[in-house]
C-alpha cells in the first residue's frame, strides 16, 4: 500500500515508533495524576525512558539490518513530534517556567509538518534526521527525563535546562528551514531543466 508516495510497509523499527506513539497517552494519565503520587511518578518516568530507549533502538536495528524505510523516516520524526509536544505540555501544566518552551515547540514542529507535507505533495524523496535534529532530540529527552523524576529541581537548573533545549531546538528548526528551502528550490530547478529539454 502506498499513500503519499509512500511504501507502507511494516517492519521492527517502524513498529517500535508506533509504540512510541501508543505510549504517549499512558504517560499523560500517569504524569497528570502523579503529583501526590509517588508510584505513578515512577511509572510516568519510566516510559519516557523506555521511549527514549526505543528512539534509539529503532534507528539501530534499521542502520545495522537494513531495514531502513521511507515509512520509517516518516513515522520517526512522528513519533519525536508527538512524544515532544505531549511532554512539554504535560510539564507546561506543572511548571510555569516551561510554557515558553512549548511555544517555541509547537510552532517547530507546525512549520516542520506543513514543510514535510510539502516536498511529499511534490513527490519529493523524503530526508533522514540530520545530526542537528538529533541532538536537539536526544538533549530534550534528556532534559524532559530529568525534569520527570526529579520533581523537586531547584528552579534556577530547571530554568536553564529549558532555556538549553529551548536555543538547540531553534538551531535545529533554522537548520532544517535552511535544508528545506535548499531540497525546494533543487528541485525546481531540476523541474525547470526538465521543461527546457522538453521544449527544445
Amino acid at each position: 500500500m502506498r499513500f503519499f508516495n509512500i511504501e507502507w510497509k511494516m517492519n521492527v523499527p517502524n513498529a517500535l515508533s508506533l509504540a512510541r506513539i501508543a505510549l504517549l497517552p499512558v504517560f499523560v494519565v500517569f504524569y497528570l495524576n502523579s503529583e501526590n503520587n509517588k508510584t505513578l511518578m515512577y511509572w510516568a518516568f519510566g516510559i519516557l525512558i523506555l521511549s527514549g530507549l526505543t528512539d534509539s533502538l529503532d534507528g539501530i536495528i534499521a542502520r545495522k539490518f537494513n531495514q531502513i524505510t521511507d515509512l520509517g523516516k516518516l513515522l520517526d520524526p512522528i513519533a519525536d513530534k508527538l512524544t515532544q509536544v505531549t511532554v512539554v505540555i504535560c510539564l507546561a501544566l506543572r511548571y510555569s517556567e516551561v510554557v515558553y518552551l512549548l511555544i517555541i515547540c509547537v510552532v517547530k514542529e507546525i512549520c516542520q509538518a506543513l514543510g514535510g507535507l510539502f516536498l511529499l505533495h511534490h513527490g519529493m524523496k523524503i530526508q533522514g534526521a540530520r545530526w542537528f535534529g538529533k541532538i536537539s532530540t536526544f538533549t530534550f529527552y534528556s532534559v524532559m527525563v530529568l525534569i520527570v523524576g526529579w520533581p523537586s529541581m531547584p528552579k534556577w537548573l530547571l530554568v536553564s535546562l529549558v532555556i538549553l533545549v529551548a536555543l538547540l531546538m531553534i538551531f535545529a528548526f533554522i537548520k532544517y528551514i535552511t535544508m528545506f528551502f535548499r531540497i525546494k528550490n533543487h528541485s525546481s530547478d531540476e523541474k525547470q531543466t526538465i521543461d527546457s529539454t522538453k521544449t527544445a
